[in-house]
């Protein structure tokens, strides 16, 4: 799918929420971005930083997030809340052209429930890409997993985005 086709698909689903939202009678900022400021952090190891008291984003708190995608960190908990909540708000997180990995990992995501998520860590690679790692709360195929993996971050003109997701 073109840069321009995937443009049009998340002006389209913005337009449409808006509406949905306005038609149901809710305040519309119900569903307008939230502030979200990146938790502080200190050096770690292997040029990773360590978030402090980072969020435990659950089903509570997830209802309340919608981040924008000006920062990795805004990106990855715009994804988490969105696959908690259960809408599909999260396809506006993900670049317009995965990598291999992205791609499988979006099929594998499919089969999994996430609970609850919190920021670990980030590694920035220069200023337009990078990791932010995050501890999952899932459901897989009925069975309780839990662990901390990577999220793979681009800047892209219009904020941040997902390149990656682990499987």
């Amino acid at each position: 799918m073109s840069h321009f086709t995937v443009s049009v698909h998340r002006r389209y689903f913005l337009l449409c929420t808006t509406a949905a939202v306005a038609m149901s009678g809710l305040p519309v900022m119900m569903a307008a971005e939230t502030p979200f400021v990146p938790p502080d952090t200190i050096e770690g190891e292997n040029g990773w930083e360590t978030y402090i008291d980072p969020l435990m984003i659950d089903r509570a708190a997830a209802s309340a997030l919608r981040p924008g995608l000006d920062t990795p960190e805004a990106a990855v908990v715009s994804f988490l809340a969105s696959r908690i909540r259960g809408d599909r708000a999260w396809r506006t997180a993900m670049t317009d052209d995965p990598d291999r990995k992205g791609r499988n990992a979006l099929k594998t995501w499919k089969s999994w429930t996430l609970n609850a998520a919190q920021l670990k860590a980030r590694k920035m690679r220069g200023p337009d890409r990078g990791y932010v790692s995050v501890w999952m709360d899932l459901m897989i195929d009925g069975d309780a997993e839990s662990g901390t993996d990577d999220f793979t971050v681009q800047r892209e003109s219009d904020g941040w985005r997902i390149k990656s997701l682990p499987s």
